[in-house]
């Protein structure tokens, strides 16, 4: 079995969707200082590297990341190689998906960014969960749009997956985002699993 980490690193200086603030780490109580242990303080956005949308996240009411179930964040998977796309990515280039599946889109340099339209076709073929190696699902100009169709159709987000050095193919995906009390987001480590 061999497990592979699609997860962004958490650092000060990690890339960061435009306006939001990076994290800040700050070491508290340090053994080179004379403490006992090491202990930091960490500060960060709920939108922090690779982190999971709950409906919450654009739907007024809508349930936060504490109430999403699990078993949508884990399960057979499917990783789809998109990088040979240079623009947004529309319902012509994802192929075929089937009701329940896990897609994630491993996309050109700044990551797979779904139109309008393609995030319709994931709710019409009623997929479980997306995935995209990029910060934000949506298109530029169609961002909201396709965070509306897609939470709005109680499909799960995955954002800021690393998948440079994964191939396409099936693996079992697991996804578990912090459990933040009526949250709009949650950070997660995210892993495939290759048998």
């Amino acid at each position: 079995m061999k497990v592979i980490d699609i997860s962004m690193t958490i650092s000060p200086d990690m890339e960061m969707y435009p306006g939001e603030p990076g994290p800040v780490i700050t070491r508290i109580s340090m053994l080179e200082s004379g403490d006992l242990y090491n202990v930091s303080q960490l500060t960060l956005g709920t939108h922090t590297g690779t982190h999971v949308d709950p409906p919450l996240h654009f739907i007024e009411g809508g349930a936060g990341i504490d109430d999403m179930p699990l078993d949508m964040l884990v399960g057979p998977a499917r990783v789809v190689d998109l990088s040979h796309i240079k623009g947004n990515i529309a319902p012509g280039d994802l192929g075929d998906a089937k009701l329940d599946e896990i897609i994630l889109f491993k996309g050109a340099r700044g990551g797979a960014r779904l139109t309008a339209a393609a995030a319709q076709y994931l709710v019409d073929n009623g997929i479980k969960t997306v995935g995209t190696d990029a910060l934000s699902i949506g298109a530029a100009g169609e961002e909201y749009e396709v965070h509306h169709t897609l939470l709005g159709a109680g499909i799960a987000v995955v954002e800021g997956l690393v998948l440079s050095d994964v191939d396409a193919g099936g693996y079992l995906f697991v996804c578990l985002p912090l459990k933040v009390e009526h949250g709009d987001g949650g950070p997660a480590r995210a892993v495939l699993i290759q048998e």
